[in-house]
């Protein structure tokens, strides 16, 4: 199992630039605020969707993702730019990947339409591990996907 999580990482911090900044809120489990030398940038991990706040698990993984970031510097790397003008990184807390933490503890589902990197396939071996295991989300016997609930609520 260690040996998974440290080939997890070493994939993850395989990343180009990071930038450096604190963040100064949680917006949700997988969309934070940081503050930077250019001001407030709006980050939306990426690769993961977390679930809504009004879903089940959505309170507990923003609380996760409160308790590992709020308050703290962190490095991102930025990935790409959403449909919303929100910054799409991979988030660090030190050698933690906030993103591999949210999967590990339950908290958050591997992306698979936007997840598309090499390391990918490493944070779904994770997310299998994270259900096996039956950790957080993972308790719920028929667990749903962010973006399944997200049309169902419409």
């Amino acid at each position: 199992m260690r040996k998974i999580i440290a080939l997890i990482f070493l994939l993850a911090a395989a990343t180009v630039h990071a930038d450096t900044g604190t963040v100064v809120r949680t917006v949700d489990g997988d969309t934070i605020k940081i503050a930077n030398e250019h001001g407030i940038a709006t980050v939306r991990l990426y690769g993961i969707d977390a679930p809504e706040k009004s879903q089940a698990f959505g309170q507990a993984a923003r609380g996760f993702t409160s308790q590992m970031v709020e308050g703290r510097v962190i490095d991102y790397t930025p990935i790409d730019t959403d449909r919303y003008g929100r910054t799409v990184a991979i988030v660090m807390i030190g050698t933690q990947c906030l993103q591999e933490q949210l999967i590990f503890q339950g908290y958050a589902w591997v992306y698979p339409q936007y997840c598309k990197e090499r390391f990918c396939q490493a944070w779904t071996t994770l997310q299998g591990i994270s259900a096996g295991n039956r950790v957080g989300l993972w308790i719920d016997p028929a667990p749903v996907q962010p973006w399944v609930w997200r049309k169902q609520a419409r």
